[in-house]
This record gives C-alpha cells, structure tokens and sequence, in this order.
C-alpha cells in the first residue's frame, strides 16, 4: 500500500555540462552531456521511495508510448516506485528538459511538456488512481495540470490528508489562481524565483509580512540553495532558518543543482508521513537536497541510513538550526 502518492511532470533529462551559461547571442562548448530520467513527480517520488522503502510510493503522471516511457517506467520501477497510476498518450511525446549547467553546478531549463501536459481529471477516476488516493497518507503535488491540481486538493480535504504543493512552473502564468489554492496546502514549497512571482518578493520578512496579508494560514517553505531553507508561518510568525548542508566539511563539492528542489519535496513528505514534525523534516529534507548537489545525475538522493548518518554527521560537526519569531531581533 502507498503510504505516499506523488502527482507531477515525468520528463527525460538532456545534461548538456558547460564551463558558463551563455548571455543571449553567445555559443558556448558542451563538455559533456548525460541523458537521464528526471521530472519533478519522478524526482520526487524516487526521493521519497529512498526513504519511505519500495512500492510505498506511487505516482501519478503521463508519459507518451514511445521509447522514452518505457526507459522511465523501468527506472521507476527499479526504484521501488509504484507506476500503474501511470496513464500513457497516444499521439504524444513523452516530457523532455534540456538543461545547462555551469562549472559551479547553477543551470537553466527548459521544458517540453508533451504528454504531462494532458494529464487531466478522467485520470484520476481509474481504478488504481482511486485507490492510492483512498489508502495513502500523504500527497506531494509539484506541476500536474491546474485543474488536476485542483482536484486532487479537493479529494485530499475529504479525507484530511495533508497536501505538500511544489507548484514550480504553474506559477508563471496563473499567480492569482495559484494564490488561492496554496492556502489550502498544509506545506507550500517555493524557490527565490518562485516565490517573487507569486509574492512580488524572495526576502525573508517581506515575503512572511506578504504571506500574512494574503490570509496564508498554512506554512510555506523558502528553498535558497546554498543558502539553506526557511519555514514560514504567517498565522503566529514562527521562522525556522535550516542551514546549508556542510559540504566543504564533509570533502564534498556542488556538482549540479538539477533536481535539488524535487529531492527536498521528496524527502521532505516521506519524513512527514513517517510522522516526523515539520522542524524534522525540514531538517532532513535540506541535508539530503545538499548531497543531491554533490552528484551529476537529477536522482542523486541517498537512501535513508546515508541521509541520517550524513545528517548526524553534520549535527557532530556545528550544524545549527535556529527558530524565532518575526521580526528577529538583533543579538
């Protein structure tokens, strides 16, 4: 039985590695590329089977039928995910990204959709898509389409399963909308570009003071990369500022960034649905996105005795959390 159901993009993931990203007009030389699976639902739902242990966790998505599909469908399934929620469009593509990253592990995507962007709600009435969302204990959405979105928030209020959102590329076109349907996830994940597109701001106190005057009752989650992350609550002012994994100490150097945020997502719900509180979670999900770093491939996530010495490790070592409320005050 999934303990977990994770809804979002499966893509195939074209690496192209570069000494720097190109300004507009320049050609720069590829040093190597990888072809990977990726996708934020994928990368979400194998971070997350790492932790929670194999067919604990299944996903909802689309794929085309080609090549691709059946490359990822295998993959996921070599990692314990449980794909039969899985539909397959004919007359589609499967997702595909093209990235480039730089010699400091930054990058730039861009997104074809293909097959996840016809994901719509008949999906959700198969038998086993129906089942997985009875029995689970949690649901992780990242980009399903907004209607789906929508829907599986519906489904999940029903039977007071929490939702953890990571709405990443929706956000762009559709902020008023996705306002309204934040609210009512229990974790809202955002990055510094995602949270300026939907709250005008990336700054700490600003974006709490923001989050507090659109009624935000839930609690949103700041993913700053190699600034650590933050967790938000706007109904009491309550900050809690996770560092960066501590790489240099550990012999560890950021290789590629890809992924880091679908990782944290991951990780972040299987502690969650393992009963672990939010200050936890938050915990673990940061160490394991550091680590995700250190590795070339978007599925770089440690298994959960790893990520838990890993994390020990760094607590020996001075890694500190703090927890306030806003404003914080000068020491």
């Amino acid at each position: 039985m999934a303990s977990l159901v994770v809804c979002g993009a499966i893509n195939w993931d074209i690496s192209c590695f570069v000494e720097q990203l190109p300004v507009p007009g320049e050609e720069v030389i590829i040093k190597h590329i990888t072809r990977v699976s990726g996708g934020t639902g994928g990368n979400v739902a194998v971070a997350a089977a790492r932790i929670l242990g194999a067919k604990k966790v299944a996903l909802i998505g689309a794929l085309g039928k080609d090549d691709i599909a059946r490359q990822q469908i295998a993959a996921l399934e070599d990692e314990g995910v449980i794909t039969e929620g899985i539909g397959h469009i004919a007359g589609e593509e499967s997702g595909q990204a093209y990235i480039l990253v730089d010699k400091t592990g930054q990058n730039v995507i861009a997104s074809h959709l293909g097959a996840n962007a016809r994901l719509g709600l008949a999906h959700l009435n198969k038998a086993q898509v129906k089942q997985q969302l009875q029995e689970c204990r949690g649901i992780v959405l990242t980009d399903p389409p907004l209607e789906v979105a929508e829907e599986l928030i519906k489904l999940a209020k029903r039977r007071d399963v929490p939702v953890l959102w990571d709405p990443g590329i929706l956000i762009g076109p559709n902020p008023e909308a996705l306002q309204s349907l934040a609210k009512q996830a229990e974790v809202l994940f955002l990055n510094e570009t995602e949270a300026n597109a939907l709250l005008g701001t990336e700054e700490l106190n600003t974006s709490l003071q923001k989050l507090k005057e659109l009624r935000f009752g839930n609690h949103a989650v700041l993913k700053l990369g190699a600034q650590g992350a933050v967790m938000l609550e706007p109904a009491s002012g309550a900050v809690i500022e996770i560092p960066a994994l501590l790489l240099n100490k550990l012999g560890l150097n950021v290789v590629s960034t890809v992924g880091c945020g679908d990782v944290f997502a991951g990780v972040f719900a299987a502690y969650h649905v393992l009963g672990a509180d939010l200050r936890k979670s938050l915990i673990m999900a940061s160490a394991a996105a550091g680590l995700n770093a250190t590795k070339p491939e978007t599925r770089g996530s440690p298994d959960r005795a790893i990520l838990e010495a890993v994390e020990q490790q760094c607590h020996d070592l001075g890694f500190t959390v703090q927890e306030y409320r806003a404003p914080k005050t000068a020491e």
